[in-house]
């Protein structure tokens, strides 16, 4: 490869802006010169002569132009150089057809210096969809192990909340690898960027720059964010903790997008229609909702952090993450010095017929209102689970062949009129999903079906069971 000359260099440079050969030489026109090429003179000559000169000119522009490409050439390759220092397991840099290296490297040295994060650029590589999405399905499974994924599924199954018990980890790294258009692996310590002619969509690809930011977030604060400390996250920490690094990511994208609009998505399809990437991932309605969220009410959480205290506050919200999808919707509870400790909701004894639930979970209140939109107006639904305290879901297995499992939801509310508010909400839910007249208990569907008051009238309960022995033990259970 050519060696680039300082003072060819400062010819390109000066060439790419415009104006006359002898300008861009630097010289007068009596002595302007180009390697391989005789000088130059206008000062006096006939039309052919200027002709000539004309040609000569061309000549240099392409010996110009060819000089700008070796040094674009050479810059992409130390950049990808710059970005594998101190990578471990690094995999060659795969150039795509044109021989020209995306500046992934580049793009991750812009937005660290505008993030303020002083470590290394991301070493890059290209691979097919399929292989970022198994990257992100293999970090899900380290973050959810024991089947934590599949034991939610199974638990929201049996509340009717989604139709069947899946596997969700699967979809959810399908839906993350569109939203991103790649993945940190933090085993090779390589930015997975997805390959074009793999990707579902265009959309895919116009993501890579929030792949980018959150690739180099995870890197700086994943061991930090999703390091357990008392056993495992409940489902409402996990989505609020995903809501941090998610928002501060696309505030990242965002942010660099304002000043280099070449990396602004391009993707002209609204979000709802059928043939956006995003809804081609067969996940179920609720559980597409949850797995969104981090990204679009993160990014309104991460833009208070950055008004509050710049990036010096969203660094220190990651040794400090929210504990709630509450303090997400609501930042200013999660920027009040004196916030409120989490709620626990104790029960006497959790087992049913002598068996532990197999789940043992928080929803939160985003889940609380998702449930609650999904039959009721947005406005019922808000309504329904502002004053929401705590909950506390749990799920054990039917046997005989049942439908679904067994379940019982206990929420608790800060007084007796967000209670009713929450009841009559879920009420009215029931009633349309089962087509009941609107009653509090029923049989419908091969499901037994309560709604409660307990609590001192702060709390309600839904229990949905398989058969009737088991819903009269769960009124017990959960009084």
């Amino acid at each position: 490869m050519m060696k680039a000359n300082p003072a060819v260099l400062l010819i390109v440079l000066l060439a790419l802006g415009g104006g006359t050969a002898w300008f861009l030489a630097g010289l007068k026109p009596e002595k302007q010169a180009t390697s391989g090429a005789e000088p130059i003179n206008v000062t006096n000559g006939t039309v052919e002569d200027l002709q000539k000169q004309i040609v000569l000119l061309q000549g240099q522009i392409e010996y110009l132009q060819g000089q700008n490409d070796v040094l674009k050439d050479e810059n992409a390759e130390l950049l990808q150089k710059l970005g594998s220092i101190g990578m471990k397991n690094a995999p060659p840099v795969v150039l795509p057809d044109d021989g020209v290296a995306p500046d992934f490297v580049g793009m991750g040295l812009e937005m660290m210096k505008m993030r303020k994060l002083h470590a290394l650029p991301l070493v890059t590589t290209s691979v097919s969809q399929e292989e970022v999405e198994m990257a992100i399905l293999a970090w899900l499974k380290r973050q959810q192990p024991n089947d934590e994924g599949k034991k939610l599924a199974r638990g929201l199954a049996a509340l009717g909340w989604i139709p069947e018990a899946i596997d969700p980890l699967p979809l959810r790294a399908a839906l993350l690898a569109r939203q991103l258009g790649g993945w940190y692996d933090e085993e090779s310590e390589t930015m997975f960027t997805v390959d074009p002619s793999t990707a579902t969509g265009p959309s895919v690809t116009d993501n890579e720059p929030l792949g980018i930011a959150f690739g180099q977030l995870l890197r700086e604060y994943g061991g930090i964010l999703y390091q357990p400390q008392h056993g495992p996250m409940t489902t409402d920490m996990r989505i609020a903790r995903d809501s941090l690094i998610s928002g501060d990511a696309a505030l990242t994208r965002f942010l660099h997008s304002l000043q280099n609009p070449a990396s602004a998505p391009k993707e002209d399809l609204p979000s709802e229609d059928p043939d956006h990437p995003l809804n081609q991932v067969p996940m179920p309605a609720f559980l597409r909702e949850l797995a969104l969220f981090p990204f679009s009410r993160g990014f309104d959480f991460a833009q208070t952090l950055h008004s509050a205290g710049n990036f010096e506050q969203l660094n220190a919200a990651y040794s400090r993450p929210p504990i709630s999808t509450a303090e997400v919707i609501e930042p200013e509870v999660y920027l009040d010095p004196e916030r409120p400790a989490p709620v626990e909701i104790q029960l006497d004894d959790v087992k049913l017929s002598g068996v532990l639930p197999f789940l043992d979970d928080r929803l939160g209140k985003f889940a609380c209102v998702t449930a609650l939109r999904t039959y009721n107006e947005d406005e019922d639904a808000a309504l329904g689970a502002r004053g929401l305290v705590a909950d506390r879901l749990l799920a054990w297995a039917a046997d005989g062949g049942a439908k679904s499992d067994h379940a019982a939801w206990q929420a608790l509310f800060m007084d007796k009129s967000s209670a009713d508010a929450f009841f009559k909400a879920m009420l009215n839910a029931l009633k349309q999903r089962y087509q009941t007249k609107g009653e509090a208990e029923f049989t419908a569907q091969g499901r037994f079906v309560s709604l409660l008051r307990n609590r001192g009238d702060a709390g309600v309960v839904l229990i949905e069971a398989a058969n009737e022995e088991v819903r009269t033990a769960l009124k017990l259970l959960m009084k």
